[in-house]
Order: C-alpha cells, then sequence, then structure tokens
C-alpha cells in the first residue's frame, strides 16, 4: 500500500471489543505514515479516543442501537429488530459516502460495520463471523444474506488463524466464506505490549458486552467474588469513567490501561470473564489457560465459542 492514504477506521460500538482489536491496525497504518481518521459511538468510542488522543475523530456514524434482552431469546430479539436495524445500515451508508467528500477518504476500515462501503474507495470490512449461529430453521436466509453484505466490500478481513484446526471460531469463521474472505490471523491490542505478570490479584474478572447484561454481570461477579478470601480484581469496561472501589480484598476498576491491563491477566491464577470473541483473541495473544467463561445468557455465538475452547 502507498503511504499517504487518508483511512478510516469504523468499529462497530457492541461493548468495545470490536473497538479494541481495532488497535493493531490502526497502530500499523499510522506506523506506514496514513493519516488515520476514526469514528464509533458509545464506549467504543471512548475507549479509542483514550487510546489515539491525538487522531481526529469524525462526527458520528448512525448507531445501530440495539436493545438487548434482559432474559431469554438474543436470537428472537435480534430478528425483530432487523428493520431497524437495515435502517440503520442504509443509514450509515449515506453517512460515509457525506464523510468520503468531506475528508476525502480513499480507503475505509469496518469493524462489523455493513453500511460502511462505497464504489470510489478501497472498502474492507473486519469481522470473525461468515455463518453465525442461528436455529436450523433460519440459517439458509441468514447465511445468505450474511455473504451478499460481506461481498459488498472489495475485502472480507476475517481476523482468525487457518487451518480451521488452530481456529478460535471454528465454523463460525470458516464456513460460508465469501468470495473476497481473507484470513489476517488474531486482533488483539495486547500483540502490541509485552510485559512483566502483575500477580497481585488471585483472580481477575472481565466485565464485557452490551448493556443491560454488563451490568447485569458485574452485580452477579461482585456478590460471587466478595465471598473469596483471595485478592480479587474486577475490571468494568467502563470506559467512559475512572472509578475504584474497594470491598474488602476485592477491588473494582472502571477499566486499566493496556500495560496494566496484561500485567494482572498475565498474573492471575484464574481468569473470569464472557466468551466473547475479541475477549477470546486477547487471552490467546496473552497465552492465559485459566479461564473461567461464563457466556451471556441466550447469546448462541457465545455458548458456542465457550463449548469450543
Amino acid at each position: 500500500m502507498e503511504a499517504g492514504k487518508i483511512i478510516l477506521v469504523a468499529p462497530l460500538n457492541w461493548g468495545i471489543g470490536h473497538a479494541t482489536r481495532c488497535v493493531p491496525i490502526i497502530q500499523q497504518y499510522l506506523n506506514e505514515g496514513h493519516q488515520v481518521l476514526l469514528a464509533s459511538n458509545g464506549r467504543a468510542k471512548a475507549f479509542l479516543q483514550q487510546r489515539f488522543p491525538e487522531l481526529t475523530f469524525l462526527p458520528d456514524p448512525p448507531d445501530y442501537d440495539i436493545e438487548y434482552p434482559e432474559k431469554g431469546s438474543w436470537t428472537f430479539s435480534i430478528i425483530k429488530q432487523v428493520p431497524k436495524i437495515l435502517k440503520r445500515i442504509g443509514a450509515e451508508h449515506r453517512w460515509l459516502k457525506k464523510m468520503i467528500d468531506e475528508y476525502q477518504i480513499s480507503q475505509v476500515v469496518s469493524d462489523n460495520r455493513y453500511g460502511l462501503y462505497a464504489p470510489n474507495v478501497h472498502s474492507v470490512i473486519i469481522t470473525h463471523q461468515t455463518a453465525p449461529v442461528v436455529p436450523k430453521w433460519g440459517r439458509r436466509l441468514v447465511w445468505s444474506n450474511m455473504k451478499r453484505w460481506l461481498e459488498r466490500f472489495d475485502e472480507c478481513q476475517i481476523c482468525d488463524e487457518q487451518p480451521i484446526e488452530h481456529s478460535i471460531g471454528k465454523s463460525l469463521s470458516h464456513k460460508n466464506l465469501p468470495g473476497n474472505a481473507r484470513f489476517i490471523g488474531v486482533l488483539s491490542r495486547f500483540s502490541l505490549i509485552d510485559t512483566i505478570p502483575d500477580t497481585r490479584y488471585h483472580t481477575v474478572a472481565v466485565v464485557s458486552g452490551p448493556e443491560p447484561t454488563r451490568t447485569q454481570f458485574e452485580m452477579e461477579l461482585i456478590e460471587r467474588l466478595k465471598q473469596i478470601d483471595k485478592p480479587t480484581l474486577i475490571i468494568q469496561g467502563k470506559t467512559e469513567t475512572s472509578e475504584r472501589k474497594e470491598y474488602g480484598q476485592l477491588t473494582v476498576v472502571s477499566h486499566l490501561p493496556d500495560q496494566e491491563f496484561a500485567a494482572v491477566l498475565k498474573g492471575a491464577k484464574l481468569v473470569i470473564s464472557r466468551s466473547g470473541y475479541s475477549s477470546l483473541m486477547d487471552y490467546r495473544t496473552l497465552g492465559i489457560k485459566h479461564i473461567e467463561l461464563i457466556p451471556t445468557p441466550g447469546q448462541t455465538e457465545q455458548t458456542y465459542l465457550a463449548s469450543i475452547q
């Protein structure tokens, strides 16, 4: 790639995982001499603003604004919101056309934002799922539409390893491949860090994902870990605040800088976490083996990922 491109990197606002895994991509573009513009919403945007305060952020793209059930199936909840999601995808596609003209963008890198493609600039989508985990009765429809959406882009970059036996996602990322698919390996912000393990905490729990399930998970962990008579840490994944609370030997922090985050994960005897894909890439990068994975209730992808690790 020639130097001097103006590249927009825009991750989906779904927790902060899509934003964190874009860090090595952003850093690579900067090292190559390109101008990088960023765009996202909510906590994903807050994380990127803290990590790259020197970069320009575009006006917020339309947010998918997906509502998540406190209980029950995520699949049926998402199905009911399909008309709204499609409308937002169309809106972000129009948003991109405006941004390309205004900022002279020459390449777009979208992480799971399906409307961020344009015929006049090189358009890349980063994803880990080409074959979403859905009930058999809806698989053909969902998979065919997924492939069609991914093939609107010039490249579909899949953040996983080959062959499938060495992969994190297995069937999730190796089936139903679009014609423009290319495997780029594991993406993690911790790939840029060489750190010494911090052994202060026996157990480190990482809270992640969208609301309201993120807060529910945090409350459950606090009640559970307050009972443990060992130094324990909960990282809330709330990038927009900076708080610290103590409950005896349990410490709760809003978030940690990457270096400190990696150190406490590597030093823990046990890591407790959701089985979100970006989290799993982080743990593989850091070589963490002692992990208790707790899938988000009703989220079929996380249940599947937890079952194959």
